[in-house]
């Protein structure tokens, strides 16, 4: 595997494992401020799991805005003059 595909397969699973962080801390707060009397196992656990596939979209929204962030500064790099262009 090349060093960029290596690079990009590894900014993909970090912005995943980012992603269902950001779900898993929302749901300990959703925990919190919903009553125990309110909840359910049933609610409890489908509402983890929804928390998490928040969270792998968030995940797959930060892997694109870092794939535009790469490509906007591929485009905005000065290129290097040559002694042909000259």
């Amino acid at each position: 595997m090349s060093s960029k595909g290596f690079a990009m397969l590894a900014l993909f699973i970090l912005s995943m494992v980012a992603g269902v962080a950001l779900g898993e801390w929302f749901f300990h707060l959703f925990l919190q401020a919903v009553p125990p009397v309110a909840l359910s196992n049933f609610n409890t656990q489908s509402s983890r799991i929804a928390h998490w596939l928040y969270g792998a979209g968030v995940g797959v929204v930060l892997f694109v805005w870092a794939l535009i962030g790469m490509a906007i500064s591929r485009v905005s790099r000065p290129r290097p003059k040559t002694e042909a262009s000259a």
